[in-house]
């Protein structure tokens, strides 16, 4: 149980004090004590002390899942320096340019992400680089970097920093911008403290647990350590994810908790069917819906449920989670985490009752105050309105419907995009679909079904179509539909909805599917 305040720093101070010797992260075949980290971590803080950087600046992280990244974010909480998740994933150019509207003191890229970046935008960007991995001073001069440190060197020092002076901000914690522009929140120690203790005191996390969190280096990146540094506990860094090393990474790490989106828990149970994973106790699933049937093929397959939680940037993480004494499978989000409260409101602003669909309002220590931009944070009465729609039943257990911003208004009936995303994976030879509006003189908004198939079971669209006419509502049906290889994907996993819309008056056929 948490129960007493601590910053993120004071977190890992104590842990360097009372726990020096204990493994706090293991990645490949390597292993780093708290020890080891505090060293490496006084090591950078000096660092960047010594380049300039002061209380407020920020420091853009350009890393994957690495033990570089959890040490330059402690490093620069130590000194009251502002870390910035960056999502290399943009493209070289979009990147480099959130770096320089970031304005950082200092960025510090991982070796294998230099080419996801503009490097002569970069180094026009910030006057100091750190190349992390084993880089060669060759690519300094190829990239026009203005400075070259490499990353051992930069952190051997043996010296404790001086903590500085307190910061309220820990960080700025990006939105994944799957329907809209990516939003900095201004995310506090106060805010991870209580998110952190909310996951710990639902899901029973003790100084025992090994973590292994496998959503994005740039998507709530304190995810990746919080919960350990804040119980003295372990965790599993892993790069690449494919079924086979998640699994061997599971049993050689002895991992406990695992942490990620449906997708991961589905291609664990189709493909690494037969490894045992004893020591797995905790299975959690957030950032998306997941369906009854990829939990229960889960629980099938390894004795363990699929734990579906919700959570968003704006709350730090999970607010409403199932947890190991008390949970469901049938898709829904589970009940309301400690130190966290939740309504849902009808559009005129009155409480909705059992079983009505309405806005997820939340409130709590863990609630973030707003975004760098000050653009639009949705917050009256010290509730935060999510956006997401969503029903609670008798018992508590909230279940999710959709983004309020998707809503179809179909010839003046509501649809909403999850449902007839649910109704379109039910044919056995659709593996995934997406669902959008677009506009239509006639009936105002139509529904338009983008879908992936099951490789060995080709339809044609015309053949989807009878299917939907036989198991969904009229105004439900797909007006258009398209066939593709694969669906556009943020970072995080999500379906790219944003870039469906740039892209459905290209790809979507002109003929009306009636």
């Amino acid at each position: 149980m948490l129960n007493e305040y601590k910053s993120i720093d004071e977190a890992l101070s104590h842990n360097w004090i009372d726990n020096p010797g204990k493994t706090f992260i293991v990645y490949k075949e390597e292993t780093l004590t708290y020890g080891a980290v505090m060293q490496l971590v006084n090591g950078l803080a000096r660092f960047l002390s010594a380049s300039g950087v002061k209380k407020d600046d920020k420091v853009c992280l350009v890393l994957p899942r690495v033990p570089e990244l959890i040490i330059a974010f402690l490093a620069s909480v130590r000194i009251g320096a502002l870390p910035v998740p960056v999502n290399f994933t943009l493209g070289k150019t979009e990147a480099a340019s959130f770096i320089r509207s970031a304005k950082p003191a200092v960025t510090v890229i991982h070796q294998k992400l230099l080419s996801s970046v503009d490097l002569e935008i970069l180094a026009a960007a910030c006057k100091t680089t750190i190349i992390t991995g084993k880089a060669g001073k060759e690519i300094r001069a190829a990239g026009g970097l203005r400075s070259f440190i490499p990353w051992d060197s930069a952190c051997r020092p043996s010296n404790i920093v001086t903590h500085a002076e307190a910061q309220p901000l820990a960080y700025l914690n990006y939105t994944t911008g799957s329907t809209s522009s990516p939003k900095g929140a201004l995310t506090t120690h106060e805010n991870i403290y209580a998110n952190t203790a909310a996951a710990v005191n639902a899901m029973g996390f003790t100084a025992d647990d090994v973590h292994m969190c496998m959503f994005s280096s740039f998507a709530h990146p304190h995810e990746l350590f919080a919960r350990a540094l804040y119980t003295g506990a372990s965790i599993a860094l892993l790069e690449e994810i494919n079924p086979k090393t998640m699994a061997a990474t599971i049993r050689s790490a002895k991992v406990t908790a695992l942490m990620g989106i449906a997708p991961l828990f589905d291609m664990l149970s189709s493909h690494a069917k037969t490894t045992k994973l004893e020591t797995l106790r905790v299975a959690e699933s957030g950032g998306m819906y997941t369906r009854p049937d990829v939990s229960n093929n889960f629980h099938n397959t390894f004795g363990i449920p699929i734990l579906s939680v919700w959570g968003s940037t704006e709350t730090t993480g999970i607010a409403i989670a199932n947890t190991p004494s008390s949970y469901r499978m049938d898709g829904s989000m589970g009940r309301v985490c400690p130190y966290y409260e939740v309504k849902v409101v009808n559009e005129d602003g009155t409480e909705a009752g059992t079983g009505q669909t309405g806005e997820l309002l939340f409130k709590g220590r863990g609630v973030i105050s707003g975004y760098i931009e000050d653009n639009e944070f949705l917050l009256s009465d010290g509730w935060y309105h999510s956006g997401d729609l969503g029903w609670r039943d008798k018992d508590g257990f909230f279940y999710f419907t959709d983004r309020k911003s998707g809503l179809l208004k179909v010839a003046g009936l509501k649809v909403y995009p999850m449902q007839v995303e649910l109704a379109l994976l039910s044919h056995p030879a659709i593996k995934e679909a997406a669902v959008i509006g677009i506009e239509d003189k006639l009936r105002g908004d139509i529904p338009a079904a983008f879908v992936v198939l099951n490789e060995k079971m080709p339809v044609s669209e015309d053949e989807i179509l009878r299917y939907c006419n036989k198991n969904m509502a009229h105004y439900m049906i797909p007006k258009r539909m398209k066939i593709m290889d694969e669906l556009p994907k943020i970072g995080s996993g999500k379906v790219d909805k944003k870039t469906l819309k740039q892209l459905s008056g290209k790809l979507l056929s002109k003929a009306d599917l009636r």
